[in-house]
């Protein structure tokens, strides 16, 4: 049979007669966006995302179900074109509900593949979930202890009973790793000979350094102190980071080619300019370790320290008996910390000073509970004023405070209640009332700062105006946490390697995300799939024990313990969204975040066709229909929730992946 010949986006192409315009295209190596077509049933054009124009007639017509013809001049994609497809797209996501990705991968700044690991682990295949995690936190024994776990805040869970542990999860998973012969060592790239230089070990450097090394490329790290781990190391005290655990994860990466140069300060000891002679990129993650000052009288006494020094000492063994009583200024992790740290070094009684309230702290609300369950006195609406040394000891004033106007931060600000003031004794005072970024980092990087001493970048690639420059963690955000802090490694590796291979630097594509709304809006069928199921409580240590030592506090999940917190996870991720066509196409023509809200009548699943269908995913692809009609209505339809209708089906009621 003679072939016909036709053209299709300036290509020359062969078909046989009877060809459809889609066949011959994708024959061809031309992609049509479609997503109605299925290959085991007839073409019906109904979802005219396949709309083609066939030149010099006018003519719009869908690809799949119209022949091709000798001499045709075909355009698959034009202006007219995609304003059809995207007008198109949106009638179908006005209608469509339903998560894409669960609101706790959402939330988690790194974007961690939660319901992926949680399943895992869920189905004993703990290696799987090791591997799930590193894929975005390379550092999860680290993380799965000191992450403020913001996705436990949206996890869907709290519309049936309590979030799912997914931090203690995260670190089961990392442990049971540790416990075996061999790590998990990510695919790595070709070498591509380009070497780059990371300043600074913390969470931010360390994730670079991963994702650098996983695309082929050579990466040093220069560490000021004698040891890797940044703030990890020398600001988290044992009892919640053992220093096993830090060691553990940056065993991989060096595993993995990373090499160290410690005691070395940039800016000092090495120059930008010496690591622009040798390197083809440098990565600034030097973090903001400078102790904010409370800008009081006598705060520079002898017994009066930072927060920050104090854990420094603490984690090197330098650290004295800080004497029987001690009184902590501010609310955040450093005050716990160093709280918490006192009472192990001898402190018998430990008052934290925090000029708002409670609830309003910035730490970690575990670690806060954790501290008053040891003892430790937290005195709210209280600001410090003055301190003066007295008879060997020193002597702190306080006044307290009430809320005030609301300030630029939404929290009211503290306004003192004159004649309030109080006084406290103590043998050592610790203040801990925030980070500052030193501004001499600034000066050695020869970039411009910001109002706090922040290095100015390009917030979505984190690229310096010095092209080969790029910088990120605390020293660019401010004092933020250590997932946020995972993020901006991980942020920076991708501008970072697009530099290197002389592409244009941006960042990662925001891809299509469909979401039921907020962690309780998911319709109620969805929240009825599990039964009620207090969360599995992370095994501690019991408060009598902590203080006598530095050993871990949480001790953490059991196998059995972990498998039973696994299986309460809901599982909103959509199992289809790494071949979802609706999404693709979503992401390519609506460029958008959608959150329509419709009652969710019922799941089902036609048992013979491995089909699921779900009536508000409806794309109007009509294969259900088709499905239905060419196996002569022989199958079998399971309704998965009793809250389903009878009859539903007479709506088509699939979305096609």
């Amino acid at each position: 049979m003679n072939q016909l010949s036709l053209t299709i986006d300036q290509q020359a192409v062969k078909a046989l007669p009877g060809t459809s315009i889609l066949e011959a295209a994708t024959a061809a190596g031309i992609v049509i966006p479609t997503l109605c077509f299925h290959n085991s049933l007839k073409e019906t054009g109904s979802c005219w995302m396949c709309i083609v124009e066939i030149k010099g007639k006018n003519r719009f017509v869908p690809a799949c179900d119209t022949p091709v013809s000798e001499g045709m001049v075909i355009e698959t994609g034009n202006d007219a074109l995609n304003d059809m497809r995207c007008q198109t797209l949106e009638r179908i996501i006005e209608e469509h509900s339903g998560d894409c990705m669960g609101p706790c991968e959402i939330t988690c700044p790194a974007g961690c593949d939660i319901p992926g690991f949680v399943a895992a682990i869920a189905g004993s295949n703990d290696e799987r979930a090791i591997e799930i995690i590193k894929q975005t936190i390379p550092l999860p024994g680290i993380l799965g202890r000191v992450c403020s776990a913001p996705c436990e805040d949206e996890c869907r869970r709290h519309g049936v009973d309590q979030p799912v542990s997914i931090c203690a999860l995260k670190r089961y998973a990392a442990d049971k790793e540790s416990e075996q012969a061999h790590r998990f060592i990510p695919e790595i790239s070709p070498k591509t000979g380009k070497k780059v230089a990371i300043v600074g070990s913390g969470p931010a450097g360390l994730t670079a350094a991963w994702f650098l090394l996983c695309n082929g490329h050579e990466v040093t790290i220069f560490e000021a102190c004698a040891q890797a781990g940044g703030m990890m190391r020398y600001g988290i005290p044992r009892f919640r980071l053992p220093v096993a655990v830090i060691e553990s994860d940056i065993a991989t990466l060096i595993d993995m080619g990373l090499e160290f140069r410690f005691n070395t300060t940039f800016g000092k000891d090495v120059t930008l300019e010496a690591l622009q002679r040798t390197y083809d990129a440098v990565f600034l993650a030097i973090g903001a370790q400078k102790a904010a000052a409370m800008n009081i009288t006598g705060e520079d006494e002898s017994g009066v320290t930072t927060g920050i020094e104090f854990l420094r000492k603490a984690a090197s063994g330098d650290q004295s008996h800080p004497g029987s009583q001690v009184v902590v200024t501010g609310g955040g992790n450093t005050a716990i910390d160093a709280a918490r740290t006192a009472l192990r070094l001898g402190a018998s009684t430990v008052t934290i000073l925090y000029r708002r309230s409670r609830k309003e702290m910035p730490a970690n609300a575990s670690e806060i509970q954790e501290a008053l369950a040891e003892g430790i006195t937290l005195i709210e609406w209280a600001g410090p004023t003055a301190i003066r040394a007295m008879n060997g000891a020193l002597e702190i004033t306080a006044i307290t405070m009430q809320p005030g106007a609301v300030d630029a931060s939404g929290r009211r600000t503290p306004v003192p209640v004159e004649g309030s003031e109080f006084t406290i004794t103590a043998n050592t005072i610790i203040s801990a009332i925030g980070q500052q970024i030193d501004q001499s980092v600034a000066h050695a990087a020869g970039t411009g700062a910001g109002k706090y001493g922040e290095l100015l970048v390009n917030p979505e690639t984190l690229q310096s105006e010095t092209v080969w420059l790029f910088a990120g963690g605390d020293c660019v955000t401010g004092t933020d946490t250590a997932i946020r802090a995972v993020e901006q490694g991980k942020r920076a590796a991708y501008a970072i390697n697009l530099f290197l291979h002389g592409e244009k630097v941006a960042a990662p594509k925001v891809l299509f995300n469909s979401s039921y709304g907020a962690r309780d809006e998911a319709p109620q069928a969805f929240y009825q799939r599990k039964k009620p199921a207090a969360r599995v409580a992370v095994p501690e240590l019991p408060p009598s024990e902590r203080t006598r030592s530095f050993s871990e506090v949480v001790t953490g999940y059991t196998e059995a313990l972990a498998r039973e917190e696994a299986a309460r996870c809901l599982q909103c991720k959509c199992k289809a969204i790494n071949d979802c066509r609706l999404r693709e196409l979503a992401s390519r023509y609506l460029p958008v975040q959608a959150a329509q809200k419709h009652e969710h009548p019922g799941f089902y699943k036609a048992e013979n066709a491995g089909i699921s269908m779900e009536r508000e995913k409806c794309v109007d692809c009509g294969i259900c229909v088709r499905m239905i009609e060419e196996n002569d209505g022989k199958v079998d339809i399971v309704v998965m929730t009793e809250s389903c209708p009878t009859g539903a089906l007479s709506v088509p009621a699939v979305i096609q992946r």
